[in-house]
């Protein structure tokens, strides 16, 4: 994680820092873009996924969960080849042990469903430009940033969703376990990623990207640590509320998976704590459009020694 951020404050900072000099009045042609995202999302976590555990990015997706995703941007050029952008993303993410043949995750049989509200803002740098001196019509681009994302893990019970956090399937908040704490459904994310776009004519531009999303929680699928003492539940909640806590916390068929297969690494473990979870906006397709913003600046006004007069 600290190299990941390492890179994405890199990336930002090529957005404001660079050598400059004096200039005389002169044009500068800056790139402005509205306009939206349509893709499909994917979760990377505890619950869910191949039959191999701990298989890392991409390798890891099960795309019967793949979700649908929908997204809005407003990327603003400050310097040539350095633009500043703004996405607000909404998804939904979904996993289910019942999916994988890995005899962990099988066993586990945990599933759930979150919907994901993210905004986020990201340094962009790309390789060509579609405005100024030098222009071309195919522009690849990288970028990455930082943003705040909303999510509500929730298991379906006799087809009815039923909201994970307030439960504490894992103890959190029973008095029982003074230092777990209920996890709050807000939480960062690094977003890291990539595309092209293509200037179909002077304004409107398509495009396709790909990046995932690095985030500070492990508890995107409300799957962290381990299982708590059912008994707790009926020490802290009403028998309703225990009875259901109970039923959605450990799903198994009730055996423990070390009579099954002795020695097993689960133990009690419900999850691996060691871990955040990653989600993924994949095969986003992008419509903006571009207009060509002309300014001249102000005499002896510090600029980038690549502002050239345009």
């Amino acid at each position: 994680m600290r190299n990941i951020i390492t890179f994405l404050s890199c990336v930002l900072m090529l957005a404001f820092v660079g050598s400059c000099q004096k200039v005389q009045a002169q044009t500068i042609s800056r790139s402005r873009e509205y306009g939206f995202n349509i893709g499909m999302s994917s979760f990377l976590g505890d619950l869910g996924g191949t039959d191999d555990i701990g298989r890392p990015f991409f390798w890891d997706v099960d795309p019967e969960v793949t979700r649908p995703a929908l997204g809005f941007v407003f990327r603003q050029e400050v310097r040539p080849h350095v633009a500043m952008r703004f996405n607000a993303f909404w998804s939904e993410l979904r996993g289910a042990d019942s999916l994988s043949d890995n005899v962990f995750r099988n066993y586990r049989n945990l599933s759930f469903k979150s919907p994901i509200v993210e905004v986020s803002a990201m340094g962009e740098l790309s390789f060509t430009r579609y405005v100024g001196p030098f222009k071309k019509r195919f522009n690849p681009y990288v970028y990455g940033g930082i943003g705040l994302f909303y999510f509500n893990p929730q298991a379906n019970l006799n087809g009815q969703w039923i909201e994970l956090q307030p439960l504490g399937t894992e103890g959190q908040g029973l008095e029982q376990y003074p230092y777990l704490e209920k996890y709050s459904r807000v939480a960062l994310c690094f977003p890291l990623g990539g595309g092209f776009r293509y200037l179909l004519t002077n304004n409107w531009v398509v495009g396709f990207e790909m990046a995932v999303r690095y985030t500070n929680t492990d508890y995107i699928d409300d799957v962290s640590g381990y299982y708590a003492n059912p008994d707790y539940y009926y020490l802290n909640y009403d028998p309703a509320t225990a009875a259901l806590a109970t039923e959605l916390s450990d799903r198994s068929d009730g055996t423990r998976l070390d009579l099954i297969n002795p020695g097993s690494p689960l133990d009690d473990g419900r999850g691996d704590p060691t871990d955040f979870d990653t989600y993924i906006f994949g095969g986003i397709f992008t419509l903006t459009y571009q207009i060509e913003v002309r300014k001249k600046p102000k005499f002896g006004k510090c600029y980038f020694k690549w502002d050239k007069a345009e």
